[in-house]
């Protein structure tokens, strides 16, 4: 477990001089912002504030997490050719530190993004709904349905490189969109870049909805369950793949 603390910390000095770290930083500050001034003069209610904010920071969270993993491991390949990775004693945990730093700074960035709204709302505007607790939930909600992604932009990035990362990150973002409205009914269990928004709003409903929230329910816990057993697989899947990896041809 030290090796990985270890792993991770130099993967973070890696990145320290980066735009990576920037990435997560100014733009959940930009999307909040924006946000909390056009609720300022908004007649919407407070419930519709929280849910529209969750959905565009589910439909952006693809293309973000498409270039941040396309950047991280350009780093690599210009780094030697992925030759630091492949020749280290520790392969695996070389590549489960990366996941993790991705996800300490994912979650980073939903804090600043979350939280901002929830201050701003409860202070700026005087309009908050929520506990703290809720938004707590809420953005380990969304952290945990993005991690599928994170694993797969990493192995895309290192099989394809990062065009093919980034271009999948752009139709993953447009479809997360259309998933949000009755095209997704039914269907957005499958697809995992729904996945943010689409629970995000039913734990919403769960916890506001005054009438019968048994549909609610059961879409929640359809959803909590299909990105659990899809991420544990996907995960396992990328160490075996991750094992056998010897870097890009074309390289």
């Amino acid at each position: 477990m030290s090796t990985l603390f270890r792993l991770i910390a130099g993967d973070f000095r890696k990145i320290q001089r980066s735009s990576i770290v920037w990435i997560h930083v100014i733009v959940p500050i930009l999307i909040t912002s924006a946000f909390l001034f056009y609720y300022s003069f908004s007649n919407i209610n407070n419930i519709s504030k929280v849910e529209g904010f969750m959905e565009v920071l589910s439909v952006g969270f693809p293309l973000i997490i498409g270039i941040v993993c396309a950047m991280v491991v350009e780093q690599e390949a210009c780094a030697g050719n992925f030759q630091e990775l492949l020749m280290s004693k520790n392969k695996l945990l070389n590549f489960v530190s990366k996941v993790c730093m991705l996800i300490l700074m994912a979650l980073g960035s939903l804090i600043t993004a979350i939280g901002g709204l929830a201050l701003g709302l409860k202070f700026l505007l005087h309009k908050n709904s929520f506990s703290a607790a809720f938004y707590g939930k809420i953005i380990l909600l969304l952290l945990f349905c993005e991690i599928f992604l994170y694993l797969m932009h990493l192995l895309c990035s290192f099989k394809f490189g990062s065009g093919a990362s980034i271009g999948i990150g752009i139709a993953e973002g447009l479809v997360s969109a259309l998933m949000l409205t009755g095209l997704g009914n039914g269907l957005w269990q499958l697809i995992p870049c729904s996945w943010g928004g689409r629970v995000s709003n039913y734990y919403i409903r769960l916890n506001t909805y005054k009438g019968n929230i048994e549909i609610y329910r059961w879409e929640f816990q359809s959803g909590i369950y299909m990105f659990i057993i899809a991420t544990v697989l996907l995960f396992l899947a990328s160490l075996l793949w991750f094992n056998k990896f010897e870097g890009r041809r074309e390289d």
